[in-house]
């Protein structure tokens, strides 16, 4: 314990020193040379949103966040004619300030990709077998390190209570964004050894301490040039074992992030025969990516018969057990491909939210959470909606710009996405505005691990919800601000 602890305060003491020698790279937001133009197909047609009203108690916290945006010189306040306005998304951070986020997604029609390939866990891990040591930087603050060419900002326009503002930055929203900031920070660091990137992180490696140290030198002094700025508060420094991409990386290999698996581990234990059903079902589902499984699932089975009163033993306890050990292994859930379309197994319970992530059918990660009382009360579609938002931003890394094929047992749910925005589910559908979500009805016999997690769920006070739990302050209308 002794050891760990001085490890502990060598790595930690690592950290104070970078910070402190390289203290300029993690201050501001940088400016990368050149300007990036998006470019759009001239055939669609420009259109000017009209501005959505901006709850009372939000004004001046708006105005502020406005006023401190332009002193960073990231937008700036225009009074000249626009063929492009778009509209602006709200969020209220725990701290109590606000986040402005553009909502372009009639733009967004009319942007050109340019598909530029990401890489793949697959691909990285092979370059890290003899990897020892680990750093993982963010840039901070992102895309707005890029700046915009005066034909890009100008369709970046938008309209707020205060007047129409326009972003010199590349703008949080726009679809292309991850995949052209992505190229950037690659390019930024190419021909340095031992460096990976995916979009804003950063992973340096060594085979030794020395050689990591080095490495990352060479990346920090790459960043102080060319002033690309990094986020202090999300820097990890020479550690053995490091969180990446929803894996952990160390010297023994590549594993799942524990954390992904969670709401699978802590399934409480079956008190009738319906909830053992669910659970088979979702074993069921899972069978043909897990070797014997039938031999595992028997002593259950047996239990679900109707000449078989309910009686748990504890050869059942431990059937239970093993299932859900099984169920976690890192060779059940298959490494994210970027490159692969992703699809959202999602469901709603009376009292809890269900959803796994999943590629070519299978699993990538499970997540559960119980409803809170109010929500409880929400009408079924609403918490179908609502499970649909747990779903996306639980899986952010995962499905953030990219098309997101979701599957629900609750038909209407269909129907109604496909709708403008409007009364009562507005406020749960604008958290899904940065999200490209397609919905699909497919029904709840085939729906196996979705349903089985929405009433298995986390409790309510999981870490899981921290992230889901932030408020977009809306209102839609379609009449101007006066």
């Amino acid at each position: 314990m002794g050891l760990i602890k001085r490890v502990m305060a060598l790595n930690k003491s690592e950290e104070i020193n970078i910070f402190k020698e390289y203290a300029d790279v993690f201050e501001g937001i940088g400016c990368l040379e050149g300007e990036h133009t998006i470019r759009i197909d001239e055939s669609v047609t420009p259109k000017v949103h009209p501005p959505r009203k901006i709850p009372v108690t939000l004004r001046e916290k708006l105005r502020a966040e406005l006023s401190r945006m332009e002193k960073m010189k990231v937008i700036a306040k225009i009074e000249e004619p626009t063929q492009w306005v778009n509209p602006i998304v709200i969020v209220e951070k725990s701290n109590g300030k606000l986040r402005i986020c553009l909502d372009p997604r009639y733009l967004n029609t009319a942007v050109m990709r340019e598909h530029y390939q990401l890489p793949t866990v697959e691909e990285i891990t092979c370059r890290l077998s003899k990897a020892k040591y680990f750093t993982v930087l963010d840039a901070s603050s992102g895309f707005w390190q890029l700046k915009l060419d005066e034909a890009s900002f100008r369709l970046c326009t938008f309209n707020t209570p205060f007047g129409c503002y326009r972003f010199f930055r590349l703008a949080f929203g726009i679809n292309s964004a991850p995949e052209v900031f992505h190229r950037t920070v690659g390019q930024l660091f190419e021909g340095i050894e031992g460096v990976e990137t995916y979009t804003d992180d950063l992973l340096i490696w060594g085979e030794t301490k020395q050689q990591h140290d080095e490495r990352l030198r060479q990346v920090l002094e790459r960043a102080r040039v060319k002033n690309f700025k990094l986020n202090k508060e999300k820097c990890k420094v020479g550690l053995e074992e490091i969180k990446y991409l929803g894996h952990v990386f160390s010297k023994e290999g590549l594993k799942p992030d524990q954390s992904k698996t969670e709401a699978v581990k802590r399934m409480p234990t079956p008190e009738c025969k319906k909830d053992v059903e669910r659970f088979l079902g979702m074993v069921t589902f899972l069978a043909k990516f897990i070797p014997n499984m039938s031999q595992h699932t028997e002593p259950l089975r047996g239990l679900t018969r109707d000449d078989v009163a309910w009686q748990w033993r504890d050869e059942h306890q431990h059937a239970f057990d093993k299932l859900k050990t099984m169920l976690t292994e890192a060779p059940l859930l298959r490494y994210y491909d970027v490159n692969l379309p992703v699809t959202l197994s999602m469901d709603a319970s009376k009292d809890g939210l269900g959803a796994v992530l999943l590629q070519e059918d299978k699993p990538i990660a499970y997540a559960s959470r119980a409803l809170t009382e109010t929500e409880q009360r929400y009408a079924q579609i609403e918490k179908e909606m609502l499970a649909i938002v747990f779903g996306v931003e639980r899986f952010h890394q995962y499905v953030y710009g990219k098309e997101i094929n979701v599957e629900s047992d609750h038909k209407p749910l269909e129907v109604i996405m496909k709708k403008p925005l409007s009364s009562a589910p507005a406020r749960i559908q604008m958290r899904l505005q940065k999200y490209q979500v397609h919905v699909q009805y497919k029904p709840g016999k085939e729906m196996h691990i979705a349903d089985a997690l929405s009433r298995a769920f986390l409790p309510v006070t999981s870490s899981l919800d921290k992230d889901i739990e932030a408020q977009v302050h809306m209102v839609i209308s379609n009449l101007p601000v006066s």
